[in-house]
């Protein structure tokens, strides 16, 4: 008997808790969920959300054949950027890559005929990326 007197306090006081906390809930909580849910927006677009980063495009006209382009794309990353490309044309294509780093650098990726791909440069991120174009870097270092 003792056991259950225990266990029927219990539930009435969980019971009449549950019952208060709705009626108070409703009041306060709706404006804290608002609040809440605009600061993980913004954390969520500061903390580098992909869908809210911009994805930057460029293209060239192919020489051989006619009407045909040399596609890019690339989205500015926080430790590395990736860049997207697709060669339609006959030759070879070069993607120049500026960025700072103790000075002024700059990176080659080739792209040969008719390649569909991708290329990962590490450290080459949002921060430190001054240009993307075509073309291959100078020779000086």
């Amino acid at each position: 008997m003792h056991r259950t007197i225990g266990v029927t306090a219990a539930v009435v006081m969980a019971a009449g808790l549950i019952g208060t906390v709705p009626a108070t809930a409703s009041a306060a909580p709706a404006g804290a969920a608002r609040t809440t849910g605009a600061a993980a927006t913004g954390a969520s677009a500061q903390a580098g959300d992909v869908s809210t980063m911009s994805v930057h495009r460029k293209h060239r006209k192919c020489t051989k054949p006619k009407g045909k382009r040399f596609n890019i794309s690339w989205a500015d990353g926080f430790s590395s950027t990736t860049f997207y490309f697709n060669n339609h044309c006959k030759g070879k294509n070069y993607i120049r890559v500026w960025y700072q780093s103790n000075g002024r650098k700059c990176k080659n990726i080739t792209v040969k005929p008719g390649v569909k791909g991708r290329k990962k440069l590490h450290r080459i991120y949002y921060q430190n990326l001054m240009n993307v174009d075509f073309g291959k870097c100078p020779l000086w270092p």
